[in-house]
C-alpha cells in the first residue's frame, strides 16, 4: 500500500533516527560525533534516497519506509565521516564548516579521525539491517568510490578528463547510489511486482549527471583548486549547463518528474 509521505516527513524521520542512533555513541567521542553530524545540514543525500524511489514508484509504498530510512540515515554517515575527515590537515585543511570549527579545530585532530571511522562504522552497522541487500550495497560501493575519488584529488588532475573521471567519484558517487539504492527499494516492493529496467536507467543517468553538475556548481561558488583554474570559468559553466540539460532530460521519463528538476535546480543555483 503506498503512501503518500512528504519529503519534509522523510526527513524529520531520519533527523529523529540519527538523533537516537548518535545519543547512543560512547561517552568519550559521542559529543564530537553529534556536533558532526546534527549541525542543520542540508540532508541532500537521504533526499536522493527519498526521489530514486519516488522517481520509478511514484508514491513511497509502506513496505519499503523502514528500508528508506536506514539507506538515507546510513549515507548521511558516510557523506558527514567524508566531511570530517576532508577538512583535516592532512586533506583540504579547513578551520570552518557550514560556519563553525571543523571537528578537528574543535575536538583534535586525533578526535577527528576517530569520529570519521566511528561514523562509517554506524553507518556499515545500520546497513546490515536493511532488508534490501542489493540496495545496501549500492551505499557500500558508493562509500568506497568516494574513496577513490578523494585518493584521485590528492593525486592531482591535469585534464578535463581526469577532473571529469574525479568529480564522478568523488561528489557523484554518494548521489548516484543514493538514488539508486531508492530506486531499487522502491522497484522490490512496488505492488505491480514489475520491474521497470527503463525507469531504473534514466535514474542511474539522471544521477550521473546531477553529480557531475553539482561539483561544477561548487566550482563556480569556490576559488580553490579544480577544473575551473583548468579550461575556465566560462567553459566550466557550459559543462555545468551540458550535465544540466543530460539530467532533465533524463528526469523527464520518470515518474515525480517535476520534483526531481526542482530539486537538481536548487543545486546547481545555489549561493553557498
Amino acid at each position: 500500500m503506498a503512501t503518500l509521505m512528504t519529503a519534509k516527513e522523510y526527513i524529520a524521520l531520519i533527523e529523529k533516527e540519527l538523533k537516537d542512533i548518535l545519543g547512543g555513541c560512547d561517552a568519550s567521542i559521542g559529543e564530537a560525533m553529534r556536533y558532526a553530524v546534527l549541525d542543520g545540514g542540508k540532508r541532500v543525500r537521504p533526499l536522493c534516497v527519498y526521489l530514486g524511489a519516488k522517481a520509478v514508484a511514484g508514491d513511497i509504498d509502506s513496505a519499503c519506509v523502514n528500508d528508506l530510512l536506514i539507506l538515507g540515515e546510513a549515507i548521511e554517515l558516510i557523506h558527514s565521516y567524508s566531511l570530517v575527515h576532508d577538512d583535516m590537515p592532512e586533506m583540504d585543511n579547513d578551520d570552518y564548516r557550514r560556519g563553525k570549527l571543523s571537528v578537528h579545530k574543535k575536538y583534535g585532530v586525533g578526535t577527528a579521525l576517530l569520529v570519521g571511522d566511528g561514523l562509517l562504522s554506524l553507518a556499515m552497522k545500520l546497513l546490515v539491517k536493511c532488508s534490501n541487500h542489493a540496495a545496501s550495497e549500492q551505499i557500500a560501493n558508493a562509500a568506497l568510490n568516494m574513496v577513490y575519488g578523494q585518493a584521485a584529488e590528492c593525486n592531482g588532475c591535469n585534464s578535463r578528463e581526469e577532473y571529469l573521471a574525479m568529480y564522478a567519484k568523488k561528489t557523484g558517487a554518494l548521489i548516484k547510489g543514493a538514488f539508486l539504492a531508492g530506486a531499487i527499494c522502491a522497484l522490490d516492493k512496488h505492488d505491480d511486482g514489475v520491474y521497470n529496467e527503463d525507469g531504473y536507467k534514466s535514474v542511474k543517468a539522471f544521477a550521473e549527471h546531477l553529480g557531475v553538475a553539482f561539483q561544477l556548481a561548487d566550482d563556480l561558488l569556490d576559488d580553490g583548486n579544480s577544473i575551473a583554474d583548468l579550461i575556465g570559468r566560462d567553459e566550466t559553466k557550459r559543462l555545468l549547463d551540458e550535465h544540466s540539460a543530460a539530467a532533465v532530460a533524463a528526469a523527464e521519463k520518470l515518474k515525480s518528474s517535476d520534483e526531481l528538476i526542482t530539486f537538481a535546480q536548487v543545486l546547481w543555483h545555489r549561493k553557498t
